[in-house]
């Protein structure tokens, strides 16, 4: 069977020939579906390691698949030195001048030279410049510098946020990632904890369970306030200062608080959110390529950050679909000290062990490459199905390697494997793969396209990120514009008349209550947040509330009333508004509760739609306040978020004052007449978008975000050129196969034939100089006639070797018409493919008038609280 490999796969360099002891010209591919089972780079500093590993990631940024790189050196930042136009003023700004004075050349000659020799290197290996340029445009690169401003900030905090999911849906998961979370957290502040032997673990793993469980995030603060005061009683039986006295919390909050104190701390927590979906998507869904530079951070910081990561990505793997096409790639490019063997357990070994195990069902591929080969756990790496062993100049790292590829393979070819690698030269690999069945072959590295300089430093850093920075700046003041007082303040008083919740954005200093006409004295309690359920009932003021009434008042017949019951204390509202507008001074009498009059709505509409297999049902709500006996209801001004029947009842749950009605409340006929209005809004509005592809036969859901469409798009793009590529690839194999037979044949043929001629042409010389002999002797006859039969032979002879020469050259050349239609093929395939992955379109989905049922329709009395701050009796929304 001839193994044929495909020229879309990842191009690596070209065959080694050990014993000529140079390159030959067959191309070396790699299926970057072999990587779902991962790889690892060995090599010693000079052989090439680093220009492998970037050879490697450029094929997968131009086959669009995203990556999340560990940096700790700052090699992998050259991906960014990307030239395609060769001019040498592009190559002078990275020229490490070092290199350039042991040249004995100023700045601007080496840059010539450097852009001279990559032109000519990329021509060499059959690189064109358009190469280059469609690596930069296939995905976009960021550097980001945890705990520097040098890159792209980036915001530890997301890793505090409670799973999506519900706790108990994944909990196991959920325990390895606090333990995860945890071990790094007590690393970066100096203590070796040990999950299930560590007090101090036990407790922060508790506190994060707890507020888990419970759907809340966590932050830095809020965990130092639990660790000093934990929200449980207990940890297992005993109590919680018999566990571990306040003395021992008051120090671990101690240490906690002076690393969140600590001036250069703040850094962790600005910047993009340590999102792993983000860090691999645009919000448009493009691939991104998201290095994170660690060469300035401490041991700790470099673990603590590498945890958070491999945490968040085993997180971001269990929402995923299985697969057996390449996903994302994961590569870290000095595994040194992050999975050290037994007994040694830093924080990044556990879930680096546990993506190792889980992640090829999900299509994420690892790369793991070390210059240090002695300090690994190789039984852990018996799980990379490719490994690649440069250059080893000591003995014990080679015999590492050896006995690590033996418990992995227990072939006489990994056996061998010594030999092999101990004459290596620089740039050239040993590549043993388990997808290979030809076995381990050596190879030489082509040309990278990016420029291999050396690590970068945060300032060269700061120079390429200098852009995307602009770019996050301009677009956070864009979501900020109009966010200014006056407007904000407006909103806020939008807010509280209309019953709709407060806007999130925080103005740029406090903006004072709306007020209303009296100014109680009284402090406003204040008390810890409570569920709704335990909502206590407000003291009845001694005097009334300027426009409320202590009952309610008589309503239209027919005109159903929905009381809402208040979702949390007046305490909690007035710390809320805290929150979005700033400390304000409580006074005044106890809050009181209140309930606003407004035209309550809310409608369950079905869709269906069997070409996208959409069968569901969406709820939609509006609470619209002020309603007057004639005139235009904005209805989706007034949307809120859908209310569950079982709160909203006809008799108050909790004793308060009303409103008054407006006139359109108190009229039978104008609501009757909103009703159906209502309903005919729906049917002309309510539209479902669901993302689609004709093409993929693929269909998102109401709730699929484009983006992430986009990208499911181009994953189901890849398996299925993946699939058609494994069948054609089958189908020319059996062609080739066909005509390699045919071809061995005809050469066993040709050469039966040459020993025949040679056997004629000797027969021939000897009969010749019998017939010589024989003229002289008088018997011509017969000389004659067998000179004649003998020519004959070697005539015959000479004809069937140049028809079976014919033969074979009209074979080779059947072998070559086959292999370039082969590779057209390929080419067609992956241009359907990249093609139907961009076909997205959206599938509009209407209800049908009878699919559209009226839940609620009636007077809604939306709760507030009434609480003074400032000497000003305020407002404030209880829902």
């Amino acid at each position: 069977m001839t193994f044929i490999e495909a020229p879309t796969t990842f191009y690596l360099g070209r065959r080694y020939d050990p014993a000529a002891g140079k390159l030959t010209g067959e191309a070396v591919y790699y299926d970057s579906r072999d990587l779902t089972t991962h790889a690892v780079v060995l090599g010693m500093t000079g052989s090439g390691k680093t220009g492998l590993c970037i050879t490697l990631l450029e094929e997968a940024i131009l086959d669009n698949l995203p990556a999340l790189i560990m940096d700790p050196k700052g090699d992998i930042t050259n991906l960014l030195l990307n030239f395609p136009d060769m001019r040498p003023q592009d190559f002078e700004p990275w020229v490490n001048v070092d290199d350039a004075r042991r040249t004995g050349m100023d700045v601007p000659q080496y840059a010539a030279k450097l852009a001279a020799d990559w032109r000519d290197g990329l021509a060499d290996w059959g690189i064109v410049p358009d190469r280059l340029r469609w690596l930069q445009m296939a995905a976009q690169f960021s550097v980001y510098t945890p705990g520097s401003d040098a890159g792209l900030p980036i915001s530890i905090l997301a890793s505090f946020r409670a799973p999506q999911e519900d706790w108990e849906a994944d909990a196991e998961a959920n325990r390895e990632r606090v333990n995860g979370t945890v071990t790094a957290l007590l690393a970066l502040v100096g203590q070796d904890g040990a999950a299930m032997h560590d007090r101090e673990h036990v407790l922060l793993a508790n506190i994060f369970e707890a507020n888990w469980r419970a759907g809340q995030d966590l932050t830095l603060e809020t965990l130092v306030q639990q660790v000093r005061r934990p929200p449980f009683e207990k940890l297992g039986v005993f109590a919680v200062d018999e566990y571990i006295p306040a003395r021992e919390r008051e120090k671990l909050a101690r240490a906690l608080n002076g690393m969140i104190a600590a001036p250069g701390f703040q850094s962790w927590t600005n910047g993009d959110p340590l999102d792993i979906p983000s860090l691999l998507y645009t919000p448009d869904g493009r691939p991104r390529v998201s290095i994170f530079y660690t060469a300035h951070l401490n041991e700790a910081e470099r673990q603590f950050i590498t945890t958070l990561l491999l945490e968040g990505m085993a997180g971001w793997m269990r929402t995923l679909s299985g697969t057996t096409s390449l996903r994302a790639l994961l590569y870290i490019d000095e595994l040194y000290g992050y999975f050290p063997p037994h007994p040694r357990n830093p924080p990044t070994k556990e879930p680096l062990l546990r993506l190792l195990k889980q992640a090829r069902a999900f299509g994420i591929g690892l790369v793991l490459a070390t210059q240090n080969p002695g300090d690994l756990d190789y039984k852990g790496l018996t799980n990379c199905g490719t490994w690649f062993i440069g250059r080893l100049q000591a003995e014990t790292d080679r015999e590492k390697v050896t006995e690590g590829l033996q418990l992995m393979d227990n072939t006489a070819g990994a056996q061998d494997v010594d030999a092999l690698i101990a004459r290596i030269p620089p740039r050239t690999f040993l590549m043993h793969n388990i997808h290979n069945p030809a076995g381990p072959l050596l190879f030489g590295t082509r040309w990278a396209m990016s420029l291999l300089r050396g690590p970068l430093t945060r300032q060269q850093i700061a120079v390429l990120m200098k852009a995307q920075r602009l770019e996050k700046t301009a677009a956070m003041r864009a979501a900020t514009s109009g966010m200014a007082n006056p407007t904000y303040a407006n909103a806020v008083s939008q807010a509280i008349a209309e019953a709709i919740p407060l806007p999130q954005p925080k103005p740029r200093r406090p903006v004072p209550p709306p007020a209303l006409p009296e100014t109680p004295t009284e402090p406003a309690p204040t008390v810890p947040a409570v569920p709704a359920q335990a909502v206590p009932a407000p003291t009845r003021r001694a005097q009334p509330i300027p426009g409320f009434n202590d009952s309610p008042p008589a309503l239209p017949a027919g005109v159903a009333q929905y009381h809402l019951m208040p979702a949390f204390t007046a305490a909690q509202a007035a710390g809320q508004w805290q929150g979005q507008v700033g400390a304000f001074t409580a006074g005044g009498p106890p809050p009181a509760l209140v309930y606003q009059p407004g035209l309550l709505a809310q409608a369950t509409v079905r869709y269906q739609d069997r070409k996208s297999g959409v069968y569901t049902a969406r709820s939609y709500t509006v609470l619209v306040p002020g309603v007057e006996r004639t005139g235009y209801v904005g209805w989706p001004d007034h949307a809120i978020n859908p209310i569950d029947p079982r709160t909203a009842s006809a008799q108050a749950q909790i004793a308060g004052y009303y409103g008054d009605l407006s006139d359109g409340l108190t009229d039978g006929k104008r609501l009757t007449a909103l009703r159906r209005e209502y309903v005919d809004h729906l049917f002309a509005t309510a539209r479902l978008m669901i993302p689609g592809s004709a093409a993929l036969g693929l269909y998102g859901t109401p709730d699929t975000d484009p983006a992430t469409f986009r990208n499911q798009a181009a994953q189901a793009a890849r398996e299925r050129r993946d699939a058609e590529m494994d069948a054609l690839t089958r189908k020319y194999e059996g062609v080739i196969d066909s005509i390699e037979d045919k071809m061995r044949r005809k050469a066993r043929q040709l050469e039966s034939e040459k020993r025949e001629l040679r056997s004629t042409s000797r027969e021939k010389t000897f009969t010749t100089g019998e017939a010589m002999l024989g003229l002289l002797r008088g018997r011509s006859a017969f000389t004659l006639s067998r000179m004649s039969r003998s020519e004959v032979y070697r005539q015959r002879s000479l004809g069937q070797v140049e028809l079976y020469e014919y033969d074979l050259q009209a074979l080779n050349d059947e072998m070559e018409e086959a292999k370039q239609r082969f590779e057209a093929e390929l080419a067609a395939l992956n241009q359907k493919w990249a093609q139907a992955a961009t076909q997205i379109e959206t599938q509009v989905v209407a209800p049908y008038k009878k699919d559209i049922t009226l839940d609620l329709f009636g007077v809604g009395w939306q709760p507030c609280w009434v609480v003074t701050a400032g000497g000003q009796a305020v407002l404030l929304p209880a829902r």
